[in-house]
């Protein structure tokens, strides 16, 4: 079993599907207090380190597959997550939900750099050229977060600089029966 340091914790491989097999709810209070509050209070701003931190994040927990993104975006209670246009140097998102909304009624300012981070890394890794996301923009009445990443076709990894990750294996919901 591999360990990987992430701010001092180790976590090993397993955390996501231990974690997904707790079954506890999300809690929008605990998300917006660390991420609102707590961490701009410690470093005295948050913007830079969340992305930096969304990138890890990214690797750490690597999708194998483009489709899994929204799936994950919705269990880790960042939001909706869907992309509304799609090329190969540039991907938009919308990021919406309750999560989102909550957010930007308690914080109009609140950014999503940690979105952004694990999008560009996800990207990345996937399409195999460097990759960087922004947020596009915020419609604080509907909710709705705008992102893009840009992906340089030109600038390709090179795999034997930079390590591949261990892809992660998403926990699907499961489809209660019918009667």
């Amino acid at each position: 079993m591999r360990l990987a340091i992430l701010g001092g914790f180790f976590m090993t491989n397993n955390f996501y599907k231990t974690s997904m097999a707790a079954n506890q709810t999300n809690s929008t209070l605990a998300v917006t207090i660390l991420r609102d509050a707590l961490i701009p209070e410690l470093t005295g701003e948050a913007t830079g380190i969340l992305y930096w931190v969304g990138k890890r994040l990214a690797r750490q927990f690597a999708l194998a597959k483009d489709e899994d993104l929204p799936l994950f975006f919705e269990q880790t209670n960042w939001g909706t997550l869907k992309r509304i246009k799609g090329k190969a140097n540039q991907q938009v998102f919308t990021l919406t939900g309750e999560m989102v909304a909550t957010r930007l009624k308690l914080n109009d300012q609140a950014d999503f750099k940690l979105e952004c981070g694990f999008l560009a890394e996800t990207v990345q890794n996937q399409s195999g050229f460097m990759a960087e996301a922004l947020v596009d923009s915020v419609n604080i009445k509907k909710g709705i977060v705008t992102i893009i990443v840009q992906v340089d076709t030109k600038d390709p990894l090179d795999f034997e600089l930079y390590e591949q990750p261990e892809t992660l294996e998403l926990v699907t919901p499961k489809k209660e029966a019918t009667e």
